[in-house]
């Protein structure tokens, strides 16, 4: 997965942790839903501008938003609450592979086993 598949899965994550659909989030932000779509799919990678908008509606900083893009230095201190985030944004990233990597070792065993 790359830094643009997971900036749009951690995008389209707290988007539905807050309960916001695309279109809800389009109005809120002022971002169109198809541009937004294909930012959580991994089809574009969004603008400084676009996060602007975008992180108020998601229940995001700023800054946060941008150190998650790669816009701004890592060594740039984050707070706790943003740190925590960050912590619990690529926890979510991981347990999606580790979820989708068991789902494909059980379809794999159940397509041996069947052919047995």
């Amino acid at each position: 997965m790359n830094d643009t598949q997971n900036l749009g899965s951690l995008i389209k994550r707290q988007r539905n942790r807050i309960g916001l659909t695309l279109p809800v989030l389009a109005t809120k932000s002022g971002v169109s839903a198809t541009h937004l779509s294909r930012i959580e799919k991994a089809q574009r990678y969004p603008s400084v501008n676009v996060l602007r908008k975008i992180a108020k509606p998601l229940g995001l900083d700023e800054q946060e938003l941008f150190n998650l893009a790669g816009y701004l230095p890592s060594e740039h201190p984050m707070s706790p609450d943003q740190e925590k985030h960050r912590l619990l944004a690529e926890l979510d990233i991981l347990l999606n592979r580790v979820t989708a990597d068991t789902n494909r070792i059980k379809r794999i065993i159940q397509q041996l086993h069947s052919k047995s």
